[in-house]
């Protein structure tokens, strides 16, 4: 079974020290685990035995799209899925541009987050932007619940997740952290949205095994992708402890590979 990571972070080679050092210093016990760069996503990779890992970006400002979704063609390969990112200041002609450009390039998903980009996600100022990437057959990944880099924000509540995947049925929305970072008991309102996904990142590190697999079964199993979020956890430490996990094989597969290989278009259906 091959293995995709379906949530990792990295940066260009000049800027990755600086950017993993400003980041470390809001991430409480979660130390960065490699140096942020490609390489060190390769070699991690290479140590867990993941065959692809899903890199997702952020842009903090309007003026980062381009350079983002440059980046992201560097990047892209067999083993690296890039996520191009947008920011609620860019105009609706920008964000066309650069997702005609995306289709062309192959890359299908958008990563937004609320907190380090200024929106909550219900909010109808994003809704042209929600629409665009519904029109492109393209997902958006959102950073969902809570952040420790911003105690007791509100902009990614799982409700607000709800609100827009019933307002966007045909909206392919994958949220991280099992629904929401600590908002677990809140999470199964995103069960039965049928056009949410969810990724398994930081929620281990947080609960025992029988726990995360009770919140895990409030998604229907071909909805649930495994993620790490490298380099904020290890990655072998991530996989195997999932692997370890009681859960039928033909689950694991789904999540291992399966669901996140019929979303990016490389594998057959979940």
């Amino acid at each position: 079974m091959s293995i995709i990571d379906f949530h990792t972070h990295i940066f260009p080679d000049r800027i990755a020290r600086q950017a993993i050092a400003a980041l470390a210093e809001d991430s409480g016990e979660y130390a960065p685990r490699t140096d942020g760069t490609l390489k060190g996503l390769l070699a991690s990779m290479d140590h867990a035995g993941i065959g692809l890992s899903v890199v997702a970006n952020i842009a903090t400002r309007p003026a980062q799209m381009l350079p983002i979704f440059d980046f992201c063609r560097n990047i892209a390969g067999k083993r690296i899925a890039p996520l191009i990112s947008v920011h609620p200041g860019n105009s609706m002609d920008e964000v066309n541009a650069l997702f005609l450009q995306a289709a062309d390039a192959g890359i299908r998903g958008v990563k937004l987050h609320p907190m380090y980009q200024g929106f909550f996600i219900d909010d109808r100022r994003m809704y042209p932007i929600y629409q665009l990437i519904e029109h492109f057959g393209f997902f958006v990944v959102f950073h969902t619940g809570f952040d420790i880099a911003f105690p007791g924000n509100t902009q990614a509540d799982v409700e607000r997740v709800s609100t827009v995947a019933k307002e966007f049925r045909d909206l392919l929305i994958v949220t991280t952290h099992v629904g929401g970072w600590r908002q677990w008991d809140r999470a199964g309102i995103l069960g039965t949205c049928g056009n949410v996904y969810t990724e398994t990142s930081m929620t281990l590190t947080e609960m025992a095994d029988e726990e995360f697999v009770k919140v895990l079964s409030e998604f229907d199993e071909d909805r649930v992708l495994f993620g790490s979020d490298s380099p904020w956890t290890d990655q072998k430490e991530m996989l195997d402890r999932t692997l370890r996990l009681r859960l039928a094989d033909g689950r694991k597969e789904k999540m291992m590979y399966r669901n996140a290989a019929a979303l990016l278009g490389t594998g057959g259906p979940s």
